[in-house]
Order: structure tokens, then C-alpha cells, then sequence
């Protein structure tokens, strides 16, 4: 007994080491990043299609979204490396700022939910999710910007991690965006968002302060992005926007990864053509003609997906290298 607690000694000094530092001394840092991992763990216990994860119009959901935004914000005070190191899974300052600006698209995206159940709107103003995306974009660029040329990077195509894995990671930031542009008016979906984007952060700091292994963090991120990928299904299909969305993510991943179509060109695109035809693309009950094919549309673009990534990988594994090669997916991902 006496020896098992010697040998926690070392690691608890590692973790106190790592976790505790100069630069939040008044652990503001540290207890928002407590709060907000125990505020996941009520939310996950309350999902379901009627819960809504216990979100709603309420001044608690307007503060637990408030505690997760100056979480994201507070990392700030952190000094970390310039530039990333070859594996990929260290957070470096512009990884830092695409974290914020990502969590901070979703988290706008439920204040805009919040709002207008508060108002008690008639309509979702969906133009704002449309603002929302395409400023989120912006805000990306100016922070790969602010960094410089050396501190920049393809958070996924740089990652170390097999290509199938990394290519999986891209598609599924395609979903990501077409999540916060369809707009379905539930908190799950974007809180999942917000999850994984926090989540992960947490996940590179254990292993910048070496608490943790490479190969794990990239297996744990994979499957949150699975899991995040379920709920807004289901979320997407309370609505009848499953295939919509599904759909929209997927062309766009075409665009942007087979066509190499302008990021800007491609989202702004997309807003305006759902802008317009929304009301005819939200699937009815009855409509099985339509969904025929719409499933139709959505395993033909699949294909061409797939032919897609078929391609790529061949290519990252022939190469053999995380990055070399891909230049024409350069930033597709990290700002899609």
C-alpha cells in the first residue's frame, strides 16, 4: 500500500506541474475549465429529443453559454510555442484562435436560438446563421493573419495520423459548418460543436504538458466527432433537415476538396441558394417521392466524395509525410 501511494507522488507532481501555472496564478483559467467540464457532464446526462440537453430561454443557458465563451477567451493569458510541432497535437497560437473563433460560431449560434425564443419570433431568422458562418470565416483568416507565415498551419492535413483518419476529420468539418448555417433551433447539436472544440483544446494541453499520449488524443477526437455527427442527425432529422443537411455537407466537400472552389465563394454560395429555397427542401411527412431523390442526390454526391478521398489518400500515403502534397487542400479544413 505504502508503495502504490509513493509511485502516485511523481505523477501527481507531473500533473500539478503541468495543469498549474504562473500565468493564471488566480486560477481564473483553471476554474472555468472545471465549471465547464462538469457542466458537460450534466448536459450529457439530459440528452434526448424532448430535453434538448435541459437548454432553454432561460438566464441559466444564457450564463452556462457566457462561462463557455470566457473559457475559450481566458486561454489567452497562456504563452505557448509559436510554432507547431511535427505530430500535430500541441496547441500552438493559431490553432489557439481558431479554437476560439470556432466555439464562439457555435456559441453565437444558440444566443441566436436563445433569442428568439425569449422574443417569442415567429420565424427564425436564419440570415443570422448565414452572418454567423461567414464571419467566423473571416475572423479565422485574420487570426492566420496575426500569427504570420511561420505560425501557420493545416490543423488536420498536418496532423500525424493516417490519412484515412485525417481525411474522416475533414468531411466532418464540412458537417460542422452546414450545421451552424441550416440553423436547426435546438442548443444539442451546437453545444456538441462546442464539446468537441473545447474538449479537444483540453485534450492538447495534457499533451503539450506531455500527460498524455499522441496516438489516443487523435483516437478520442475521432470518436467525438462520431458522436457529434450523430446527434446532429438526429437533430437534424426531428426537423426534416436530415438529408438537407447531410446533402449541403457533403456538396460542399466536393467543392471545396475536389474543385478547390474559393471558401468564401462556396459558404456565401450555399446561404444564398438555402436562403431561397429552405421551405422547399425541409422534408414533409408523405413526401416519399421527394426523398427518393433527395437520397438519390445525397449518395451520388457520397460517391463522388468518396472518389474524392480515395484519391487523396493514396496520395498522403504515398507521399508519406502529414502535409506533403496537399497544397490544393491547404486551408480547406481549418476555415472550410
Amino acid at each position: 500500500m505504502g508503495a502504490g501511494g509513493n509511485s502516485l507522488g511523481p505523477l501527481v507532481h507531473r500533473i500539478k506541474k503541468g495543469l498549474i501555472t504562473k500565468e493564471d496564478s488566480r486560477h481564473f483559467h483553471k476554474t472555468l475549465g472545471v465549471s465547464v467540464l462538469l457542466h458537460f457532464l450534466y448536459r450529457f446526462a439530459n440528452v434526448g429529443p424532448t430535453k434538448d440537453m435541459n437548454f432553454g430561454s432561460t438566464r441559466m443557458t444564457l450564463a452556462s453559454m457566457g462561462m463557455h465563451a470566457m473559457l475559450s477567451l481566458s486561454s489567452l493569458i497562456f504563452r505557448i510555442p509559436t510554432k507547431r510541432i511535427a505530430e500535430g497535437s500541441r496547441i500552438w497560437p493559431e490553432y489557439r484562435l481558431h479554437s476560439i473563433a470556432f466555439a464562439c460560431r457555435s456559441l453565437l449560434c444558440m444566443l441566436v436560438t436563445w433569442t428568439e425564443l425569449r422574443l417569442g419570433v415567429s420565424e427564425p431568422v436564419y440570415l443570422a446563421n448565414a452572418a454567423i458562418v461567414v464571419g467566423t470565416m473571416l475572423a479565422a483568416d485574420f487570426g492566420s493573419w496575426w500569427v504570420g507565415p511561420q505560425g501557420r498551419s493545416s490543423t488536420i492535413q498536418e496532423l500525424d495520423a493516417p490519412p484515412f483518419m485525417r481525411f474522416f476529420f475533414s468531411v466532418m468539418q464540412f458537417h460542422a459548418t452546414t450545421g451552424c448555417l441550416v440553423g436547426v433551433r435546438r442548443f444539442a447539436t451546437q453545444f456538441f460543436y462546442v464539446w468537441i472544440i473545447q474538449f479537444t483544446a483540453f485534450l492538447m494541453t495534457l499533451r503539450r504538458k506531455n500527460l498524455a499520449p499522441h496516438g489516443p488524443l487523435v483516437t478520442t477526437y475521432g470518436a467525438m466527432l462520431t458522436a457529434g455527427f450523430v446527434v446532429s442527425t438526429i437533430d437534424h432529422a426531428m426537423h426534416g433537415s436530415w438529408l438537407l443537411a447531410n446533402t449541403l455537407a457533403t456538396l460542399a466537400a466536393v467543392l471545396r476538396l475536389g474543385l478547390g472552389v474559393n471558401k468564401y465563394v462556396l459558404w456565401c454560395g450555399l446561404a444564398l441558394g438555402l436562403h431561397f429555397s429552405r421551405p422547399y427542401l425541409v422534408l414533409a411527412e408523405g413526401d416519399g417521392k421527394s426523398v427518393s431523390l433527395r437520397v438519390g442526390a445525397l449518395l451520388s454526391l457520397t460517391a463522388i466524395l468518396v472518389g474524392i478521398g480515395a484519391k487523396k489518400i493514396a496520395k498522403y500515403a504515398k507521399v508519406g509525410r502529414p502535409g506533403a502534397g496537399m497544397e490544393e487542400a491547404k486551408d480547406a479544413v481549418k476555415t472550410e
